[in-house]
């Protein structure tokens, strides 16, 4: 079901940009919602398309004609954009049929609102072929391109478009929204400090989860600290899986934000020190900071060569491994696992 803007959690400035907007006519014609994944960007664009078409003119009202098909995702003049099934790139055909629709009357609400979702999944061809729509589109209709990755975008479509920016959710919002989907309380206490304040990255650790990826984690910083890499690179051929990989290199990253604000004496933020066992005492004791930079750097890297260039996962993580092992001699990372 669609929400209303009053119920968009921890997004006040983004919100009263777009209610300014709408109390004014102001909107523009097209919006780039930009921020972290699972934030809440695309609720926000389906928020918005209620509001505009709403019959009571209350930001939505929930219960006429409009609101009610929206919520149930059947209103002909509101249409979401995104990869077809199975694929990660939205394509120039999609993307030259969604302009014709955009270009046409709205058939029964006041505008017709077009929502690119994640926008960044468009190829380059497909991106360029926005571009006259943006500089042009039919008065009275709408676009709004969501993207967790913005800087990928073409400079030219960004640039035609009003940015609008969200912000990570916070752990208790994190945690009531999974409440509210009926988790335990126990599971979405844990799921909200893994969550780093989207939802989306909450979900990717469900309980039964967590402990298979936090023991690959441990195996990769174990085996990156070897003399010899066995069991980081045996870690890696189990992450052949493109969604699998992603989450590992993402609780991997918590483990490293861990251990920093461990090394800077604050409060733990998450149960992972704990899980990680003897692996994080030894760096905490032993480590620095300019080689914790070094593998956040490193894990970065491959989350990007998978997320944005389709690189073999396997093969991005061996990489990674290897980026963390090449400060041999003056380093401690390199050492403490030694055997």
């Amino acid at each position: 079901m669609s929400p209303r803007l009053a119920q968009i959690k921890d997004q006040d400035a983004a919100v009263s940009m777009l209610r300014r907007a709408l109390q004014h006519d102001k909107l523009h014609h097209a919006y780039l919602f930009e921020g972290p994944k699972g934030v809440g960007k695309l609720s926000c664009a389906r928020a918005l398309a209620m509001a505009i078409n709403c019959s009571a003119g209350d930001e939505g009202c929930g219960e006429c004609i409009h609101c009610r098909k929206l919520q149930k995702g059947n209103h002909p003049d509101f249409l979401e954009l995104g990869p077809p099934e199975g694929k990660r790139n939205i394509l120039i055909d999609g993307v030259r049929q969604a302009e014709d629709w955009i270009r046409m009357r709205p058939h029964e609400g006041a505008a017709r609102i077009l929502v690119i979702s994640p926008a960044d999944a468009m190829t380059e061809s497909a991106a360029n072929a926005l571009l006259k729509t943006l500089e042009e589109p039919r008065k009275g209709n709408y676009i709004i391109l969501v993207s967790a990755a913005s800087s990928s975008l073409l400079p030219t479509v960004r640039s035609r478009c009003q940015s609008v920016r969200f912000r990570a959710l916070s752990r208790d919002t994190v945690r009531q929204l999974l409440c509210a989907m009926g988790m335990d309380a126990n599971e979405a206490e844990l799921l909200a400090s893994f969550g780093r304040g989207s939802m989306e990255m909450a979900l990717q650790h469900r309980s039964e989860e967590v402990a298979g990826r936090i023991q690959l984690g441990v195996e990769i910083l174990e085996g990156a600290s070897s003399r010899l890499p066995v069991k980081a690179l045996d870690a890696a051929a189990r992450l052949r899986d493109r969604g699998e990989a992603i989450a590992v290199l993402e609780l991997l990253l918590m483990m490293m934000e861990e251990l920093l604000h461990a090394r800077a004496g604050m409060a733990a933020q998450s149960g992972l020190a704990h899980k990680m066992g003897d692996i994080f005492l030894r760096l905490q004791q032993g480590g620095t900071v300019s080689s914790a930079a070094s593998h956040v750097a490193a894990i970065n890297r491959a989350l990007t060569s998978i997320q944005r260039n389709n690189m073999n996962p396997q093969l991005a993580v061996e990489g990674m491994i290897m980026s963390m092992r090449s400060r041999q001699k003056a380093d401690f990372w390199s050492r403490i696992g030694a055997k």
